[in-house]
């Protein structure tokens, strides 16, 4: 029983993070200090997707899900979890791109959201810097 639930911990938590690295840019907007852990799942990902590793969060929840008396999923998170139901059947790839687009126009937000809150204009145009 305890070894399902952790394997369901696993599996919300990697669910998350993954929905961190395609939202997170955008979040950091508001926070802006969330940028930089952000910018640290931005750069695993990028570096998962580039050299083909295995999620190490994947391997926990298989694990898990054994001990509990489940059956482990052959492949991967987003290959199991996603791909077919999120979108279709092997169109992977073009998610990947998709996250990684969003990543670079939240990332274009975030620095014109920073350089907006820098520069705000008066009523006689006269420019105000906050530092």
């Amino acid at each position: 029983m305890v070894y399902r639930w952790l394997a369901d911990a696993v599996m919300i938590f990697h669910g998350a993070f993954l929905l961190f690295f395609v939202l997170g840019g955008f979040l950091a907007w508001r926070w802006r200090k969330l940028i930089w852990v952000h910018l640290a799942v931005g750069l695993y990902s990028l570096f998962n997707v580039i050299m083909d590793f295995a999620c190490p969060l994947t391997e926990p929840e298989k694990y898990f899900r054994r001990e509990g008396g489940e059956q482990a999923y052959e492949g991967g998170y987003i290959n199991h979890y996603l791909d077919g139901r999120l979108w279709p059947e092997g169109a992977t790839p073009t998610a990947e791109k998709v996250g990684f687009a969003l990543l670079i126009i939240s990332y274009v937000g975030f620095f014109v959201t920073g350089y907006l809150r820098k520069r705000r204009t008066t009523r006689d145009g006269s420019v105000v810097t906050r530092t």
